[in-house]
């Protein structure tokens, strides 16, 4: 499947193709948007409007100028939102095992049902899988990044990570590969998973989808 880099935090590749077009040519109007190979001019408008709720660019002036919003900021919201949006379905899917009832109803075999089989139990490998993400900690799901701790993993605030360690969190978060968060940070791969090793044992995890989970329940990203 071919998605775009910015597929990850939902915007389709029309968007993301208007959001790199206004980086190019910022304080340009909507009319060059006629080339792009993606965005008809009678979607051009409505991908502009979420472009501008999401942050990605901001409001025409009064000369119908628009401008977009520097990448590390707009990524930022974009991971905030990515990251609440992911945790409240995790939240709903670990609240869900009591639909086992239900199903055992159909079956005809509520009676008979093993032991440890129940509205909370369930497979021990999912539990591992599920653990993995909501086992990091009370995550506040507080989208306007305000950072209130939680009551599970990382319970103390700590030192925060400098201006580099934050931006690796923001790659481990946004990139898929050391090599290519390597390259978007102008370090070498070894010093980035330097950087990524230390956050790790900092935040008290061996996992980077928990670490990435647990820097945002304190406030690092």
């Amino acid at each position: 499947m071919d998605e775009n880099e910015m597929s990850v935090f939902g915007i389709p590749k029309a968007e993301e193709e208007i959001y790199r077009h206004f980086l190019r040519n910022p304080g340009t109007r909507a009319d060059g948007l006629r080339l792009l190979p993606h965005s008809p001019p009678g979607e051009a408008r409505d991908r502009i409007a979420r472009l501008q709720e999401l942050g990605l660019l901001h409001a025409e002036d009064a000369e119908g100028r628009i401008f977009p919003a520097d990448p590390e900021a707009a990524l930022a919201r974009l991971v905030d939102i990515r990251l609440h949006a992911l945790h409240q379905e995790l939240r709903r899917v670990t609240r869900s095992w009591h639909v086992i009832d239900g199903l055992r109803a159909e079956q005809g075999a509520r009676a008979t049902r093993p032991r440890d089989v129940g509205p909370r139990a369930a497979p021990a490998r999912t539990r591992e899988r599920v653990d993995l993400f909501a086992g990091a900690g009370e995550y506040t799901g507080d989208p306007a990044g305000t950072g209130g701790a939680g009551t599970g993993g990382g319970k103390a605030a700590g030192p925060r990570p400098s201006g580099i360690e934050r931006r690796v969190l923001m790659s481990m978060c946004t990139v898929g590969k050391d090599e290519a968060g390597a390259r978007r940070l102008g370090v070498s791969v070894r010093t980035y998973r330097r950087h990524v090793a230390d956050l790790m044992q900092t935040l008290g995890t061996a996992s980077r989808a928990r670490a990435a989970l647990l820097a945002r329940e304190r406030g690092w990203i």
